[in-house]
């Protein structure tokens, strides 16, 4: 682990040059007023900011959640200031509806993050991770995925729909040793000006967005020519737990109903998450001329067989062996616990 960089403003250096983000209003350039405002040069628009991470939302989802969200982060920023980065992540995953084996292992993964993207440079994710340009990690989470590129010396940057998690997202990359480059946004409306992204990665954030048609289009839009785009994500039909609420079944179940069965299951809000097959997703795809995408069968990652029962371990790594025979790419594309796309924009 590297030694910590002392704290500034996510606007500062590179990113405030570059005219990365952008006014989500007008496309002007941001200029920094303080560490909690920043304002557009062009049409004089003032964005909130949570150490120095704008906040481009625009009031373009639930309102009231993002005033919810803004002002949690600006609590959350104030309570992790000097705690480790174990524990600013246990806080993050002190949520109601985690039990507390729930929230050690949400930890686990969270720190093992890094790591895991790391061994996945040499594989599906190599197209993206190879080119010289700005990569975009949408719904970048609590910012491993952003680590693992600074550790090979690759520009990245992030955006995620939730303030709070881009608190823990700089922490989790200052602590490692980079520098934090983040905005608080939505995948439908990237403050992003086109053609200036050389590959964007979106790592089970894809089932979460309100539109993936118009989430496709905005990855387009920002994305160079022979730029790449790769998406995790999980499997609808997948005879596995749903991994959100961990319980059987949901997915099988028509959409109107999905919500409701979780709410009586286990009494947790199920809305903002939908799952989809890959023939859903390559329907979505199909709507977006200029792109050329592939679909991925995964193995399951050996570092999360370990902390398996075993039973579901045997099981996982049985289901690794067989995965990849030809004949039964079609039935696990269908059932397996989740799937990848590798695009790259043609046209």
């Amino acid at each position: 682990m590297h030694e910590h960089k002392e704290q500034g403003s996510v606007l500062d250096g590179r990113e405030n040059s570059d005219g990365l983000w952008r006014c989500p209003k007008c496309w002007g350039e941001l200029d920094v007023i303080s560490n909690e405002s920043i304002k557009c040069q062009l049409c004089h628009e003032n964005y909130p900011a949570v150490e120095g991470i704008p906040d481009l939302r625009m009031g373009k989802g639930d309102a009231l959640w993002e005033e919810h969200d803004l002002q949690l982060a600006q609590r959350y920023s104030a309570e992790v200031q000097k705690e480790s980065l174990e524990t600013v992540m246990k806080q993050l995953s002190d949520r109601p509806e985690n039990t507390q084996e729930t929230q050690v292992m949400r930890v686990k993964q969270i720190l093992g993050a890094p790591s895991k993207f790391l061994r996945q440079f040499d594989g599906w994710l190599k197209p993206c991770v190879s080119g010289d340009g700005l990569l975009l990690d949408i719904g970048c989470g609590s910012g491993g995925f952003l680590v693992a590129t600074e550790s090979i010396g690759l520009g990245a940057v992030g955006i995620d729909a939730s303030m709070t998690n881009l608190i823990a997202a700089k922490r989790m990359i200052e602590v490692h040793g980079g520098t934090a480059r983040l905005a608080c946004a939505y995948a439908e409306s990237l403050p992003i000006k086109s053609g200036r992204i050389s590959a964007v990665t979106m790592n089970d954030s894809i089932e979460h967005v309100t539109s993936v048609r118009t989430t496709i289009a905005e990855a387009y839009r920002v994305l160079k020519i022979e730029g790449h785009l790769a998406i995790s994500t999980p499997n609808r039909f997948s005879l596995t737990r749903e991994p959100h609420v961990l319980i059987w079944g949901v997915g099988w179940l028509p959409r109107r109903f999905q919500a409701r069965y979780v709410r009586w299951r286990i009494a947790q809000a199920y809305d903002h998450t939908r799952l989809m097959s890959t023939w859903e997703l390559s329907r979505e795809f199909k709507t977006q001329d200029g792109f050329s995408f592939e679909f991925i069968v995964p193995l399951v990652p050996t570092e999360e067989i370990e902390n398996f029962p075993p039973l579901r371990a045997a099981l996982a790594k049985l289901y690794n062996r067989i995965c990849q025979w030809r004949v039964l790419r079609p039935i696990f594309l269908f059932i397996g616990p989740f799937y990848q796309i590798s695009a790259r924009r043609i046209a």
